[in-house]
């Protein structure tokens, strides 16, 4: 058994580096024009797990932590989304970091409209390749969570996660 699960993992190791360049191919193709066929297309899965995610939870939560100096996450609050899908800040403890995140909520709360930016397989010229979308929402849109999700990673650098 030993040796299948190491056939097994060497095999998973070959076909998982077969699409792999060293830098010298991939200077090569760029020069070649050949840089916009090897765009990687994003799977779409991501999204709709989020989308899944949301879809299934009674309560709509999302936590908002940042890395600290000792590269720990830190856990600064939560922005919770009612029934109308209006939300409401909740910050735990003190200092500058919590600090940024109720001057951020403050920017995005006045903000109205956010956009939640998307990547998507698209087919240009016979190619694959990723589009990037944006989808406005508003406080109320059944797709303001992701907005805000979105726009607090993005735009202000938070790493944020769906509370389960």
């Amino acid at each position: 058994m030993a040796a299948v699960g190491r056939r097994g993992l060497i095999l998973l190791l070959a076909f998982g580096l077969s699409g792999c360049r060293s830098g010298q191919e991939s200077e090569a193709l760029a020069r070649s024009g050949g840089a916009r066929s090897a765009h990687r297309i994003e799977d779409p899965a991501p999204v709709a797990n989020t989308v899944q995610q949301m879809k299934t939870t009674t309560k709509k939560q999302l936590i908002v932590s940042k890395e600290n100096d000792a590269e720990e996450m830190i856990r600064l609050g939560t922005i919770d989304f009612d029934g109308a899908n209006q939300a409401t800040l909740s910050t735990e403890g003190t200092g500058q970091e919590v600090e940024e995140l109720k001057q951020a909520w403050a920017e995005i709360s006045k903000t109205g409209d956010l956009t939640w930016k998307q990547s998507r397989p698209d087919t240009i010229d016979g190619e694959s390749v990723t589009r990037i979308v944006g989808v406005k929402a508003k406080p109320g849109d059944e797709a303001y969570i992701y907005a805000v999700m979105n726009t607090l990673e993005r735009k202000y650098g938070y790493t944020v996660d769906i509370a389960r």
